[in-house]
């Protein structure tokens, strides 16, 4: 959670080293890589202030970045709330992101288009570190994933992943392999 400048700061930079960007000026400027870069620091400010709000400042700050957030969550179809994830969260592809408020996620989860992170029988799943979630994936349910963990393209996960290290597909999602994020990285950007 953001609760110094130096945190927020930490956050922004660890969301920028890990989102890929484009060397054409106008596809960065112009393009949905961009938009993404802007969306994260958008949501990073917000959750800011938000935490912070002990003054006028910080109150109408947040005020005015919620606005903004609002704006990029209606632009991608997506609804991504405040203070669920960690540091260096990456988005490949904005379209279409569920996730409910209550929901937890550690640091550096990788995110694309279709994702839902939602509660099922009122309670919310918790997410652990390195957790890559694939296009069109489901976690319902107040279940617990596990660090190091990959969930494939369309996968339901409606039961508990408590083995580190693994990937996970299917309706419903059952283990395939013992090969997560550890053997094989989510790239990272050094620029």
């Amino acid at each position: 959670m953001i609760r110094t400048k130096a945190d927020l700061l930490e956050y922004i930079q660890e969301d920028m080293r890990m989102q890929p960007r484009s060397s054409s000026f106008v596809k960065r400027y112009l393009g949905t890589s961009g938009a993404v870069v802007r969306w994260k620091k958008c949501l990073r400010k917000c959750e800011y202030h938000h935490n912070i709000s002990k003054n006028i400042y910080h109150r109408l700050a947040y005020f005015v970045y919620l606005f903004m957030l609002k704006r990029y969550d209606r632009r991608f179809c997506s609804e991504i709330p405040i203070n669920v994830f960690g540091k260096g969260l990456l988005i490949w592809h904005p379209e279409r992101i569920i996730i409910n408020p209550e929901s937890k996620v550690g640091d550096y989860c990788a995110l694309s288009s279709g994702v839902v992170i939602a509660q099922a029988h009122g309670e919310c799943p918790t997410i652990g570190n390195h957790v890559e979630l694939m296009i069109d994936s489901k976690v319902l349910g107040g279940i617990t994933v596990a660090d190091n963990a990959r969930i494939g393209a369309s996968a339901l996960v409606l039961k508990p992943i408590n083995e580190a290290d693994t990937t996970w597909a299917g309706v419903p999602a059952k283990k395939i392999n013992n090969q997560g994020t550890i053997e094989t990285p989510i790239p990272v950007c050094t620029y």
